[in-house]
């Protein structure tokens, strides 16, 4: 929340700055910053109203229309951004103008107003975001899955070697496989074991550990 009331300051104290950081916006960086609700409520809110206001001011003044909005016509605009944007970022709110400006949403010739802005382009960002969502979503799936593939291939190479050390010397090796061990290891050995097709044979030489181990 401070980078995006620090973001606000370097903003309305110096609006050139604005290419570079339109430049370093993607959406899926935008998902996890704080909304615009939680960022300007309270005393913060004045600064939100100025901020907004710079941003949609430099958002209209990019396109070539002979006839301007009143300075009435931007503050409702801006108000209507704040409202609009309550639940998106400030980030959100940069990358979609930028995007808006360039045409991603469709082309004006009609000049711009609150209808187009939040009605007909707003919808396609949310959608963008979605989708960009979804991904993340489903990359962190794929991961977590790959991850447990790995995890149950060591497990089976972690039981085939132990069940061919124990087709060597079963007892013997089970008591010095457990030397150091506590009740709850034991059990916990068992319990392992029991699950592991390889080692499932030889459960009950650990089984008889509950004489010794207490």
């Amino acid at each position: 929340m401070e980078n995006s009331l620090s973001l606000s300051d370097t903003i309305v104290e110096d609006v050139s700055v604005l290419p570079q950081i339109e430049l370093n916006l993607t959406i899926a960086n935008n998902l996890n910053k704080p909304v615009l609700k939680e960022v300007f409520k309270g005393e913060k809110g004045q600064l939100g109203f100025v901020v907004v206001r710079v941003l949609i001011t430099r958002f209209l003044d990019s396109f070539a229309f002979v006839t301007k909005l009143t300075d009435s016509q931007i503050d409702v605009l801006t108000v209507d951004a704040l409202d609009i944007f309550s639940y998106e970022s400030l980030e959100d709110l940069i990358l979609f103008l930028k995007m808006a400006r360039s045409g991603k949403f469709g082309a004006t010739k009609r000049g711009v107003d609150s209808n187009l802005i939040f009605g007909e382009w707003f919808p396609q960002y949310l959608e963008l975001k979605a989708i960009e969502r979804e991904t993340i979503i489903k990359q962190k799936q794929d991961e977590h899955k790959a991850n447990s593939v790995k995890m149950n291939d060591v497990a089976i190479t972690y039981s085939k070697a132990m069940a061919r050390k124990l087709k060597d010397r079963d007892k013997e090796y089970v008591d010095e496989f457990t030397k150091n061990f506590d009740r709850q290891m034991l059990e916990d050995t068992i319990e392992s074991w029991s699950r592991s097709k390889e080692l499932k044979p030889f459960i009950q030489l650990l089984k008889m550990k509950r004489r010794t181990i207490k």
